[in-house]
């Protein structure tokens, strides 16, 4: 039986270099990708990466897993919402951080002040944002919104956030914001049902303990 792997993990906890790391191993089908200012951005996922889109914008029901490779998929979603219709999966679960101001400084830095100059991938973050809190929007709306977000001079992804919610874009607000998308201690059918990964074990942790546990 094929094998696929979940991990599992809020916004900004390494979850993306973690399963590039584990798809090396040749049991895996490999995941390629970039590092864009300290983020690993993976380029060919089974899924198209639509596990880390907002909730309105997926549809588990018609996402099946492969029968012909074995995968690792980053996912924003924990066992609690998947594993009744993935029941054969196995899932890795990344804990909160130890140190939350650190991680919200990293955050900060890595996410909130990111600049592009890439079409596409404004074109991607202005999508995964505006949808998700505009959902009785139309195209035009979509399209006034980009180009709102273009006409701001070294626009960061910050400031996409903020108009996606409709507010202003202010240091303050990005700060309200960056405690709204924080994680949040993993529940008990979570830490249950999954290898639960503390957040500063994700670089050390050994590849072939992982892939232990996915074949038990």
């Amino acid at each position: 039986m094929n094998k696929t792997l979940f991990i599992c993990y809020a916004h900004g906890c390494r979850g993306e270099g973690l399963a590039v790391r584990i798809s090396k191993h040749n049991f895996f089908r490999t995941l390629h990708a970039k590092q864009i200012n300290g983020r690993t951005i993976i380029t060919n996922e089974h899924f198209n990466k639509k596990f880390l889109m907002h909730k309105s914008r997926i549809d588990f029901s018609d996402m099946d897993l492969p029968v012909d490779r074995n995968i690792v998929v980053p996912s924003h979603y924990f066992v609690d919402t998947l594993g009744e219709k993935y029941q054969e999966a196995k899932f890795i679960s990344i804990d909160v951080p130890k140190d939350l101001d650190e991680f919200k400084h990293s955050l900060y830095d890595r996410y909130f002040e990111y600049r592009t100059n890439n079409f596409q991938e404004l074109i991607g973050e202005c999508e995964d944002k505006f949808w998700p809190y505009n959902r009785q929007a139309d195209t035009k709306d979509f399209e006034e919104f980009v180009r709102e977000v273009l006409s701001i001079q070294n626009r960061t992804f910050g400031d996409i956030l903020c108009l996606a919610k409709g507010i202003s874009v202010t240091h303050e607000h990005k700060l309200m914001l960056l405690e709204d998308i924080c994680p949040k201690p993993l529940n008990e059918k979570i830490i249950k049902n999954s290898f639960v990964l503390p957040y500063e074990e994700v670089k050390k942790i050994s590849v072939e303990d992982i892939i232990d546990y996915v074949k038990k």
